[in-house]
């Protein structure tokens, strides 16, 4: 029998469950391989662990999930912070590691390069760890590795991910990752994969492709079913997007009604502000939804068209009027900053916003995180990766691939554009800067 490991270095607090390591794990254990997990996220001495572990265990491959990058903070760079757990794991096992994740496909060969791996999986590793465990490497969809001097890669797969066997859940300690303290533990679930939206600074179609692949609400349900059995009281649906598409969210509701998970978990989504409508709403809300989140970036038709988003400032209202009508628990996300942004444009998101008498989020910190391979990286291309460029923060040199953060904002804000930055005095001063305006 193959043996394989599965580690998390990510050690960012308030912790987030490895879904992509639970998923995997289930998957790997179906096709008759033995899996163990070695968290480190709440590890006291997470060298010591990994010692223990690799004692204990002796893998034919160790996969490691890279979730972040970094965490949105323009000094936070998390791959920088995983480096010498990962160097550890090299020095306690033989095996071959392999890298993937989230932030992995965001950049694979840069990140390969950076933890000096040998080999990487782009997207799902479902399909790729058993393929890699049968000596299929060249064959592996969405491989990357070391061909002499040269990172090459296959492209991803996108397998049907209903033929996947996930529904299967216990294999982290959930109770450790409690979102308050006296509350029951959290985890992720996914409803699909793959966003067809093309947001300009978005990695999601990167990471997962730009088809959507739908899961079967029945199994999702199961799945939740299994979550709350063993302790779960919160889930989070994973997915870029709840309501893309819409019939689809219509259906995992329908199903969580018909089941009763609301009597089971609480439950919690991304969703877009277009297509959310007051039918959708009110399903959510019987279905067990207590928070959503839904990012409308700006208030400004103009801005929405550059940033490429698929909704403008009329959907952005049904939304909002939707939500409230249900009763349903909504944040609203603002990005200040993107490519065009000014003075007369912010005015304009606070204005509606204040109009709608919404719950406003900002972005952690302001502006939009440049990612390597996205349309916004072209933009600052052409206008010049540079500490001369007023609209970059973050760090410049040294950092030309963007492995580490640097955040894109305008300077057409113009004064404010450092109150942007803290924005915490936003609101006391909205007054005052609307004095400025006129």
């Amino acid at each position: 029998m193959s043996k394989v490991a599965l580690v998390n270095p990510n050690r960012l607090q308030p912790g987030v469950a490895p879904l992509a390591l639970e998923y995997l794990a289930a998957e790997l254990e179906h096709k008759g391989i033995e899996v163990r997990i070695l968290d480190l996220c709440h590890a006291r001495k997470p060298l010591d662990d990994i010692r223990a572990f690799f004692r204990d265990f002796s893998p034919d491959l160790v996969g490691i999930t890279i979730r972040n990058l970094d965490d949105v903070v323009y000094d936070c760079f998390l791959a920088g912070e995983m480096k010498y757990l990962i160097d550890a794991v090299k020095q306690a096992s033989d095996a071959p590691i392999v890298l993937g994740g989230s932030g992995f496909s965001i950049a694979p060969e840069l990140v390969l390069d950076y933890f000096a791996a040998d080999l990487g999986v782009i997207g799902e590793g479902e399909e790729a760890l058993p393929m890699l465990l049968a000596g299929e490497l060249f064959d592996v969809p969405g491989i990357v590795y070391r061909d002499g001097d040269v990172i090459a890669l296959n492209p991803p797969g996108h397998a049907d991910v209903n033929s996947f066997h996930l529904a299967k859940r216990g294999r982290l300690d959930y109770p450790s990752y409690a979102y308050k303290a006296g509350r029951k533990g959290g985890a992720g679930v996914q409803t699909k994969r793959g966003c067809p939206n093309k947001c300009i600074y978005c990695v999601v179609p990167k990471i997962e492709g730009s088809e959507v692949r739908l899961r079967d609400p029945g199994i999702i349900a199961d799945e939740i079913e299994n979550l709350a059995a063993l302790g779960v009281g919160r889930v989070f649906l994973a997915d870029s997007e709840f309501n893309y598409p819409m019939h689809h969210a219509m259906a995992v509701c329908d199903e969580f009604i018909a089941r009763g998970i609301a009597k089971k978990v609480t439950w919690q989504a991304y969703a877009s502000p277009g297509r959310l409508d007051l039918e959708l709403a009110k399903k959510m809300k019987e279905a067990g939804c207590d928070l959503l989140i839904t990012t409308v970036d700006c208030g400004d038709d103009a801005l929405l068209e550059r940033l490429n988003k698929p909704f403008r400032v009329e959907d952005i209202k049904t939304c909002v009027n939707a939500c409230r009508e249900a009763g349903l628990n909504t944040i609203y996300c603002l990005t200040l900053g993107g490519p065009g942004e000014t003075m007369d444009s912010v005015f304009k998101t606070l204005d509606l916003m204040r109009s709608l008498k919404a719950k406003v989020a900002f972005g952690e910190p302001p502006g939009l995180r440049i990612y390597p391979g996205t349309p916004l990286e072209s933009i600052v291309r052409e206008e010049g990766f540079s500490r001369s460029n007023p609209n970059l923060r973050g760090r410049i040199e040294g950092n030309e691939r963007l492995l580490m953060p640097v955040y894109y904002l305008s300077h057409g804000m113009g004064l404010l554009n450092p109150m942007i930055q803290f924005r915490r005095k936003l609101g006391k001063w909205y007054h005052a800067l609307s004095a400025i305006r006129k």
